[in-house]
Order: structure tokens, then C-alpha cells, then sequence
């Protein structure tokens, strides 16, 4: 059993070496522990701070702990410019001894600027992949596999979460192999079980039907949701995709394969789905698998791009940039809805971004904003308590915000209009 004072060692050497930085207040908010990372994150010595008040070196942060403390509640994914051209995300929470009694807080603040300056230069430089929203699922030694299996008509199993873009990829690979044929789409789970056959493979009877597999000659085919086949159905497609030749239902000539087939699971993670598929058809397949968008991080700046300029263009409307902080809530989200939940975000982002050209973090859907430090501490910080350098910078981005309008923007300031000129001469923003 670990000892109380090994436990502590062992605390105090996470905190010195991790990479992101940490501050403790008490309940009075004194600084009581500032590790390696906030030094040099921020360039003040834990010498300097420790045992000085935190709101006479951050004021909003010492805010922000003092909100925590008094409501019980933790704060996560705050972001914050704690300067011009740096980021931060922080993380705070309460802290209570083993009675129950509050007896400080804890901060601890990501510096994210290279991610978002990366992110920046990503979006403003796009990578030299042809511009599809699909392509971007594979790693570069993966896309070469991708692309020479799409040239030889290899049968392709696509695994992957809802909206990853699998149907999206296998019209990317019809058009990108200039097939002479049709693209046909089959959801397998659509279709009664009884009229599957008929549907895929057509009908030989009192009259003649072709089936998908007819209309898909000299093209490609894609079957969604393949797990869904009967067994007897599966086994059939396997043989035909062997054999390079099926027969119709109910009759009895051959009738040649001549198509592509790019089949799909709709979950990466179902072994259920995976267990339905009789084997002589899964291997029948080169498996390819798409990755969601939470893993994906780095494709988000030209996936971003790419949205924005399709909406835009539907919109008749100049392309807005992306600012420092939407890139960075936009990378801070999880996109359980994949890429057509991140091409909605745009489309709404350009909507509301129309009249500024810029769109910030306010311009983005709800569920995909990040918390500001500015959002949460703005009610308890007058402008009376803000340092020259973030009372100027507030000022601007109040009239940024209400469009150069000093009387709307004094109201939000909670100053006379009066004095909101005298700031604006003070500050040199008169011109």
C-alpha cells in the first residue's frame, strides 16, 4: 500500500513535469504552488507569485478560480488569449479536503498556440490533395493502397462510423477512375429481405427485370450496410464476385460481373456487424477503414476550407476566414456527426458571418463554441478593474462587436459616452 508520503512525491514530481501549466490558490486566493510549465508558460518565477494574491498578476483568472470555489462546480475547455497571438485552454476546479471543506482551487492551462498557429497556416496553405472532403480519411501510405486498388476494380469493404464519408469515397473513386458505367447505391437495410435477390442480382421469369448489379455494368456499385444480406445472399455475392459472373433470379444463364463493388459497415467498432458477414465474403474485400473526425485533428483546417467555399459559393457571398479562436473551438470539438455535422457548422458560420467577413467563435453553431474566460468573467469585471493594455483591448472589441457604434458600446462598458471617447483618445482609437 502506496504511503501518504509517497503519494505526495508522486504528485509533486507530475506536476513538475508535465507539460501544461498549474497554479493552486487557497481560499483567499493566494498563490500557494506554481509549477515549472506556468513559469515559463507565463515568464513569472514561482518566487514572484507564490504567496502573492493571483489578481495582481491575472485578474479574469483569479476571477475564474473565486467563481469555481464559490460555485463547487468545475470549469473545462476555457479558452483563453491571455496575450495577443498566444492560446490557452484551462481546465479549474475546486479543491476539498477529505471532510468535505473547500480549501482552494487548482488551474490548469494547455498552451495551444502552436496548435492553432499550425491550424492557421493549414488553412490558409491547403496541402496539394485533390480538394475532397472524403480523401482526407487515410493516411498518405493508405491513400497509395486506396487509389491503386480503385485502378484494378478490387473489391473494397469500407468500415467506419456514420457520416465518415464511405458512400461519399466510393462515388470519389467512380469519378476518379472514370468509369464509362453508372454509380448505383444499394442500402442493403432499406430493402425487404424477400425482394434483396431481385433488387441486386434481377429476374428471370414470366418477364425479364435487371437488377442493380445490370444497371451497375461498366460502373461501380456501392452496398451500404452489407451485413444486413441474408446468408444465403452473401454466399451468392461471393461466389458471383469469384466467378466474375451471378445469375438472376429464377433463371439460369450467366450473366457476366463487369463492375466495381465497394461495399459498407455501418460501424467500425461492431463486432455484431463484422460476425454477419460470412467469411467467404468479408475476405473477398480489401478492408479499408475510415477514421472519425475526432481522430483526425490535423485534416480539420482544409476540411474547414473546403466546407466554407462550397456554402459560400451557395450562398452567392465572399469566403470568410476563419479566426484564431474558431479554429481553435473547432479543433477542441469531437464531431460525433462526422462530416456532415462539420458541413452544417460551416454553412451556419457563413450565414452568420456574412456582413464581417472574419468568423470568430461566436459565429459558430452552440454546440461547437468554446467557453471564453472573457464569456465567463465578463459580468464581474467592470472596465474600472482591467490594466491599460486589456482595457484597450476590450474597448476594441467592443466596437468591433457592435459595429463602431460608441453609444451601444458605452452601454456594454457600463460607461457615459463621454468617457468612452476620452478612453478612445487616451488609447490613440479616435481615428
Amino acid at each position: 500500500m502506496i504511503l501518504l508520503q509517497e503519494m505526495q512525491a508522486f504528485l509533486e514530481c507530475l506536476l513538475q513535469t508535465t507539460n501544461d501549466a498549474v497554479s493552486i490558490i487557497d481560499t483567499e486566493g493566494n498563490v500557494i504552488y506554481w509549477n515549472p510549465a506556468a513559469e515559463k508558460t507565463y515568464g513569472i518565477d514561482s518566487g514572484e507569485i507564490i504567496g502573492k494574491k493571483i489578481g495582481d498578476f491575472f485578474q479574469r483568472e483569479s476571477i475564474m478560480l473565486f467563481q469555481v470555489m464559490e460555485g463547487g462546480r468545475a470549469v473545462r475547455q476555457v479558452y483563453h488569449e491571455p496575450r495577443p497571438g498566444m492560446h490557452v485552454m484551462i481546465n479549474a476546479a475546486p479543491v476539498l479536503s477529505t471532510d468535505n471543506t473547500l480549501i482552494g482551487a487548482i488551474s490548469i492551462e494547455r498552451d495551444v498556440t502552436q496548435y492553432v498557429k499550425l491550424s492557421a497556416e493549414m488553412y490558409s496553405n491547403p496541402g496539394e490533395r485533390e480538394l475532397s472532403p472524403e480523401v482526407f480519411s487515410f493516411k498518405p501510405e493508405d491513400w497509395k493502397h486506396l487509389t491503386a486498388a480503385g485502378r484494378m476494380a478490387t473489391p473494397l469493404l469500407l468500415m467506419g462510423e456514420p457520416g465518415v464519408g464511405k458512400k461519399s469515397l466510393a462515388e470519389w473513386l467512380h469519378r476518379h477512375n472514370e468509369c464509362e458505367g453508372n454509380f448505383v447505391s444499394v442500402s442493403c437495410s432499406a430493402v425487404p429481405s424477400g425482394l434483396l435477390e431481385a433488387e441486386l442480382f434481377g429476374y428471370n421469369g414470366d418477364e425479364e427485370r435487371a437488377g442493380k448489379l445490370d444497371l451497375a455494368q461498366q460502373g461501380s456499385i456501392y452496398l451500404k450496410d452489407i451485413h444486413v444480406l441474408p446468408k444465403r445472399l452473401q454466399e451468392k455475392l461471393a461466389n458471383a464476385m469469384h466467378d466474375r459472373r451471378y445469375y438472376r433470379s429464377g433463371g439460369s444463364a450467366p450473366v457476366p460481373l463487369q463492375c466495381r463493388i465497394v461495399a459498407s459497415v455501418a460501424e467500425e467498432a461492431s463486432r455484431e456487424q463484422h460476425a454477419e458477414l460470412v467469411e467467404e465474403l468479408y475476405y473477398s474485400f480489401q478492408i479499408q477503414h475510415l477514421l472519425p473526425l475526432r481522430e483526425r485533428t490535423q485534416d480539420l483546417p482544409e476540411l474547414c476550407r473546403l466546407f466554407l467555399a462550397a456554402a459560400s459559393d451557395k450562398a452567392g457571398i465572399p469566403v470568410p476566414v476563419l479566426g484564431s479562436d474558431a479554429l481553435a473551438a473547432l479543433t477542441a470539438f469531437d464531431w460525433p456527426g462526422n462530416l456532415p455535422q462539420l458541413g452544417n457548422a460551416m454553412a451556419y458560420a457563413v450565414i452568420a458571418a456574412q456582413d464581417k467577413g472574419e468568423i470568430t467563435a461566436r459565429e459558430l453553431p452552440d454546440y461547437a463554441r468554446l467557453m471564453t474566460l472573457t464569456d465567463l468573467t465578463q459580468p464581474e469585471l467592470p472596465l474600472s478593474a482591467h490594466s491599460e493594455e486589456m482595457e484597450r483591448a476590450l474597448i476594441c472589441e467592443t466596437l468591433q462587436r457592435t459595429k463602431g457604434n460608441k453609444a451601444k458600446a458605452a452601454r456594454q462598458l457600463g460607461i457615459s459616452r463621454g468617457a468612452l471617447y476620452y478612453k478612445m483618445k487616451q488609447y490613440g482609437l479616435d481615428s
